[in-house]
């Protein structure tokens, strides 16, 4: 009878992974060849720095917001670790405090301008993500300079054993914000406040420390995200982050979180993102031109997204 109960109530968790099962049997059938052991950890490796971020995109969902700032700040903590630590080992410790504090300071500015100007989430990390572009352009004056440390390539290039460092890195985020949302009170709060802020601040919930804190613990997300980025290429590159505001997004959503908030949770969007990697994968060994991956990440995404939200309409 529990085992029913629990089936029941993690349905929608079930469906993506059945999904994500699906694509990997997909990838089987349609490129063997490709297949290994190698090739699904480089895989994983590949999908540390997206499913870091997707899990601040994650919590942002979860009080009913969106961040759309994400994209712009990895790219600026890229072009600020490179040019900081210009290819020095010394300078890496100094260079990822500064770069998480910059920015948390982002996810900081995002948090307060919804909560006490009351801008609409889309409006205001809209309006951060072209600030920030700018800033790094400025910063940059079109042609970033600078080189990322060789130790500290080692979270993109680094194995611990058969295990790659990067998603070591990943899993264990994921552990502890997995740990904060289901097993504190924190957690608790954050559910409440995403799926009926009213009423938990009529209960005593001071709704707007949590989505402050939610903000700036995505701006910190988004910050190792840039810097894991950084280590993979090397340096500096305006941009690079552009790709991870919707990729974000299309993954939590996947995973089953809900725009209208207080549904959802990052057991879902760990399998979101592999969706969305193993998609990439196989369209790639498939020498689908990239016209045709994105239409067909367009169809993909679009009608698992619709399943999805149709299960969570049909659970409320």
């Amino acid at each position: 009878m529990k085992l029913q109960v629990a089936l029941q109530k993690n349905r929608g968790v079930l469906g993506v992974y059945g999904l994500l099962l699906f694509v990997i049997l997909c990838s089987v059938v349609m490129s063997p060849g490709n297949f290994s052991v190698n090739h699904l950890l480089n895989i994983v490796r590949q999908a540390s720095p997206l499913g870091i971020i997707a899990i601040g995109q994650t919590l942002v969902l979860l009080v009913a917001g969106i961040d759309l700032s994400v994209g712009a700040t990895i790219s600026l903590i890229n072009v600020l670790a490179a040019s900081m630590m210009m290819g020095d080992n010394g300078n890496i410790g100094m260079t990822i405090v500064l770069t998480l504090l910059v920015s948390m300071l982002i996810g900081l500015l995002n948090g307060l301008a919804i909560t006490k100007i009351r801008i609409p989430p889309f409006l205001v990390t809209l309006a951060m993500s072209l600030v920030i572009q700018g800033v790094y352009l400025v910063y940059t004056k079109g042609s970033p300079k600078g080189s990322i440390a060789p130790a500290f390539r080692v979270i993109s290039d680094g194995w611990w054993g058969p295990i790659p460092v990067a998603s070591v890195i990943w899993v264990l985020i994921w552990i502890v914000f997995a740990f904060l949302l289901y097993k504190t009170v924190w957690g608790r709060k954050v559910f409440a406040t995403g799926g009926n802020s009213r009423t938990s601040r009529l209960s005593g919930i001071g709704v707007n420390r949590i989505v402050v804190a939610i903000y700036m613990l995505s701006g910190l997300l988004a910050g190792i995200t840039g810097l894991m980025i950084s280590a993979y290429i090397g340096v500096a590159s305006n941009g690079v982050g552009n790709i991870y505001t919707l990729n974000s997004i299309a993954a939590v959503v996947i995973g089953g979180t809900a725009f209208s908030g207080g549904k959802g949770g990052l057991a879902g969007t760990f399998a979101g993102v592999l969706i969305m990697i193993f998609l990439q994968s196989l369209m790639t060994a498939m020498n689908i031109s990239e016209a045709g991956k994105y239409i067909s990440q367009g169809i993909i995404i679009a009608v698992m997204v619709g399943i999805n939200q149709r299960g969570i309409r049909t659970r409320s």
